[in-house]
């Protein structure tokens, strides 16, 4: 049996949707207008809904949007403060006496010597010049030289006296001290070297320090404080004329702050 067919018709379906468009659209009146200040206004209430398609109430408006709150002030920035100003700078000290460098430009220095003669074991007697080598000029103070020679007791310290010393009375202003040479070299195994203080004069041209009369030995005069002067490297002995001037000496060995200026070093 063929079943029927149901025929709705279109029109009840066009009232329909009409009716869902007058139900969307009806409402009731508008809620109040939020109050303004906060974040975002509060929406009004709906109104209650309209009955028989009455037309719908206005839409309430949204709440004024709230103010935001001023922008602080950023804080006031602080200034670096003030750069110190550099400490003072430190003068050098004062060089000391004995072995200080002193300019010395183009110097030149020349040691003589009278011969010996009379070597005996107990004391060795030189007497030295030292001379400007140069028409400049020649801090004494920037001088020193060496006599090389053969000690023959090493347990007995060997004593220096100045007998006489032209531009230095009694020996002030002169400065010494003995030194052992190791390993021994050719005549030598200790040296004398002599220096000036700070306060020497200086020479010009060609100008000598006059005599410096030396004399060393042992200090508890032992008999073996040298057993033969005459293989002392820095020794000079007399011509035979018997000659007692004074006459350059190679091997009394003379130094400009310290450094060979005159004379040959034992080998």
């Amino acid at each position: 049996m063929p079943i029927p067919k149901i025929v709705v018709p279109r029109v009840l379906f066009v009232m329909v949707a009409l009716g869902s468009v007058v139900l969307a659209c009806g409402g009731g009146p508008s809620g109040a207008s939020g109050s303004g200040g906060s974040a975002s206004g509060s929406g009004g209430s709906g109104g209650s809904t309209g009955t028989g398609g009455a037309a719908g109430g206005i839409t309430g408006s949204g709440g004024a949007s709230a103010v935001g709150g001023n922008t602080g002030a950023g804080g006031i920035k602080a200034s670096g403060g003030t750069v110190g100003s550099g400490g003072t700078r430190a003068t050098g000290g004062s060089n000391g006496t004995g072995g200080s460098s002193l300019a010395c430009t183009g110097c030149k220095v020349t040691i003589a010597s009278e011969c010996q003669s009379g070597a005996d074991t107990k004391t060795i007697h030189v007497t030295v010049a030292v001379s400007d080598g140069s028409l400049g000029k020649l801090p004494l103070a920037a001088v020193t030289f060496r006599y090389w020679f053969v000690l023959g007791e090493t347990t007995n310290p060997p004593q220096l006296s100045i007998d006489y010393a032209q531009m230095f009375q009694g020996g002030a202003g002169i400065t010494s001290k003995f030194v052992a040479v190791s390993p021994p070299v050719t005549g030598a195994n200790e040296y004398l070297e002599i220096g000036f203080s700070a306060a020497a004069p200086t020479l010009t041209m060609f100008e000598d320090s006059g005599q410096i009369q030396l004399r060393f030995f042992g200090a508890n005069n032992a008999d073996s404080f040298d057993l033969d002067q005459t293989k002392d490297y820095s020794y000079r002995a007399c011509g035979a004329d018997a000659s007692t001037g004074f006459s350059n000496a190679t091997h009394i060995t003379g130094y400009i702050n310290g450094v060979l200026a005159w004379g040959t070093e034992p080998q």
